[in-house]
């Protein structure tokens, strides 16, 4: 029996955009009653394009050109992100920019701009509660779902038809979505047809699926193994699979036997798969857009960086022993310092006094171009400690600040040091 078969809903192609799926019945919201029997897919989501898509959705000027995401210096700099436009012509990331240029003359470069790629990225993932309270972000383009809180695999195919709909409608950004009860299978089939591509293995599917799937294109397989596995005369991902252990295992090492075996595994631990790890340092940092050599700047700078570690971090309820900063030069010397402390941080105002400090220590004076804060040694706050007391008149600013940025987005307010940021 096909696979097309098999799946049975309403239509759906394992290996074709999902188009035709009604919406009617359908809530974002997902109850965990255990009523019913549960679904055992997984969804993976991995955005197109990512960092071009941004440019794109953020400058209309740029829709539908071909465009190169790379450092300023396109003579030195590599292809961190190529439009599907510029693509076409072989664009690929990680390819010289000036070999991109050569073979796509009509790309326009844009510069890398973190900031913008890291707020749209929050701003999607802390959406994918919506269909399901269980995900796991991991990268700043991709992600895990666990489906299992749905009854049915076309209600959960839908509210991820609704999600990506949304998402695009809103940011301008399409992604691609990967349904399968194993992960590593879902990674694979949400690069399987990209852009806006949406394919789902059913359960028992997995091997006729990975017959339409090179070997090039399993997560993990990198040049080398994979030029080898070549000359063996492995060419799709099945092939793997009927392979001999000890073969595999003799050629290859144990490592790669794993990952071959991994394609296979359904009964995964879920709750470790999607544990939220806390996070082991916070930080931030930021390319000026021209070199600054008065300390007066630096420090304030430093002061903004240090402010949105700070909001960051304990919006995750941490506070920090620890913290580091950089200073790179104009020519792209790089001078770093790290310092644990005796005391806990997690107000600006106290971090400011630490950072003036550490730039005193490695600043020579020389022009700055980029400026990193970072905290780490992190320990859980204790609230306790920032109740008003009746006999002082102190209060925790962040708290503040952080319900402020609840009900009015995460980049509604900043310290004041943004205005001597805003034109360097």
């Amino acid at each position: 029996m096909s696979i097309n078969s098999q799946l049975g809903l309403r239509g759906i192609s394992t290996f074709s955009n999902i188009k035709n799926l009604t919406n009617s019945g359908i809530t974002t919201k997902v109850s965990t009653g255990k009523s019913r029997k549960s679904i055992p897919y997984i969804a993976h989501v991995d955005m197109d394009a990512f960092f071009a898509s941004v440019e794109q959705a953020s400058n209309p000027y740029l829709k539908g050109k071909p465009i190169i995401v790379t450092g300023k210096d396109t003579r030195h700099s590599v292809v961190v992100s190529a439009s599907y436009e510029a693509k076409k012509y072989g664009v690929k990331a990680g390819m010289p920019a000036f070999k991109a240029l050569e073979i796509c003359p009509k790309a326009l470069f844009v510069p890398v701009d973190s900031g913008k790629y890291t707020y749209v990225s929050e701003e999607i993932m802390k959406r994918l509660e919506f269909i399901s309270p269980r995900y796991s972000v991991a990268s700043i383009d991709e992600a895990f779902i666990d489906l299992s809180v749905y009854h049915s695999l076309s209600d959960s195919i839908n509210a991820l038809k609704l999600f990506r709909t949304s998402i695009e409608k809103t940011f301008g950004i399409s992604f691609s979505i990967g349904v399968a009860v194993n992960p590593l299978i879902a990674k694979i089939a949400s690069d399987f047809n990209k852009p806006r591509g949406f394919v789902v293995v059913k359960e028992g599917s997995e091997k006729d699926f990975l017959q339409n799937v090179d070997i090039s294109q399993v997560p993990g397989i990198g040049p080398h193994t994979l030029m080898k596995l070549e000359n063996f005369g492995f060419k799709k991902a099945s092939e793997l699979l009927e392979a001999d252990e000890f073969f595999l295992y003799h050629n290859f090492g144990n490592s790669f036997l794993g990952l071959v075996k991994s394609l296979t595994v359904k009964n995964y631990p879920r709750e470790l798969f999607f544990k939220k790890e806390p996070p082991k340092s916070v930080g931030h940092s930021m390319t000026l857009n021209h070199d600054v050599n008065s300390i007066e700047l630096i420090e304030r700078v430093a002061s903004f960086l240090g402010a949105k570690a700070i909001y960051r971090m304990r919006k995750y309820g941490y506070q920090a022993r620890g913290t580091s900063l950089f200073l790179k030069y104009s020519d792209f010397s790089v001078a770093r310092i790290t310092r644990s402390l005796s005391f806990y941080i997690s107000r600006p105002e106290h971090l400011n006094n630490v950072l003036y400090w550490l730039i005193r220590e490695i600043w020579n004076g020389e022009a700055v171009r980029a400026i990193g804060v970072s905290l780490y040694k992190l320990k859980p706050v204790n609230k306790n400690v920032y109740q008003e007391n009746l006999f002082k008149k102190e209060k925790d600013t962040v708290e503040v600040v952080l319900d402020l940025q609840n009900h009015f987005g995460e980049y509604s307010i900043f310290p004041a040091s943004i205005l001597a940021v805003a034109n360097i």
